[in-house]
């Protein structure tokens, strides 16, 4: 056996214990019993006599069952604010919005820099506006590693995330005071 048939071998193996790994630590399932009856297919002929005596009456198939209360939310109505705690983030589908584009003369150096800057200074704004919302998500996820008793490194490094905002908000205040 050359070497990389053993490698090939070594990772196909690998791949299988690791699908029959998630295949054992899934959770069952739940199903249901359906029972049918058998009935003569419109194919069999009076002459051809099948043999039914020893074939079982009913047959047992499992169904799982599928509950739609259960299937979890796509697209979340705007106007209601989702518990950040119980439920995942899923970001709002929107069509995309073309950035504008430079209209002026790019021979015009001076207007050019004047274009980038207010582009500069809008960003500037839109991070300043985000913070907030995302340091209140932080700080309420922070709470519940502090309830859940996480690592105090992994608190630590929230907390130094939420000072690091709040740093770089103050910054962009100042650069756009000036």
């Amino acid at each position: 056996m050359t070497r990389l048939q053993a490698i090939t071998l070594a990772l196909v193996l690998a791949g299988l214990g690791y699908a029959l790994w998630v295949l054992v630590s899934l959770a069952p399932l739940p199903t249901a019993d359906v029972r049918s009856q058998r009935t003569p297919a419109p194919t069999e002929q009076a002459e051809y006599q099948h043999d039914t005596s020893t074939a079982p009456a009913t047959t047992t198939i499992s169904v799982p069952l599928v509950s739609t209360a259960e299937l979890p939310v796509i697209v979340a109505d705007p106007s209601e604010e989702a518990e950040p705690e119980d439920t995942p983030y899923i970001p709002p589908i929107a069509p995309s919005i073309s950035t504008p584009t430079y209209s002026g003369d790019l021979s015009d150096h001076q207007a050019y820099q004047a274009y980038q800057s207010g582009e500069m200074d809008k960003m500037k704004q839109d991070y300043i506006a985000a913070v907030d919302k995302k340091v209140a998500r932080l700080e309420l996820l922070l709470e519940k590693g502090v309830r859940h008793k996480l690592p105090e490194q992994q608190l630590q490094e929230a907390r130094e995330k939420i000072q690091g905002l709040r740093a770089m908000q103050k910054q962009l205040r100042r650069e756009l005071a000036q």
